[in-house]
């Protein structure tokens, strides 16, 4: 087989290469936590006390992107 072949004449422009993209990574977002004491008052009296606690997430500067609820710390019951 016989290829032929053809002759240009001119310029050829300039094409950069390609820059390498960075690569890809999945970062967890930072969490913090927050607890309180709560005193549940009836009557002048303490009827209970709970602890309780707030999980708030974070973005990558510090700032609190979502914040939690006040929930009561499951409290368990241990025999000794």
């Amino acid at each position: 087989m016989i290829l032929t072949t053809s002759t240009f004449t001119g310029t050829i422009p300039y094409v950069p290469p390609p820059t390498p993209q960075a690569p890809t990574f999945t970062m967890t977002d930072p969490i913090s936590y927050e607890f309180q004491v709560v005193e549940y008052v009836e009557d002048g009296k303490i009827t209970k006390v709970a602890l309780q606690m707030k999980r708030n997430t974070h973005d990558q500067y510090g700032n609190i992107t979502i914040h939690g609820t006040w929930n009561d710390v499951p409290r368990i019951q241990v025999n000794l």
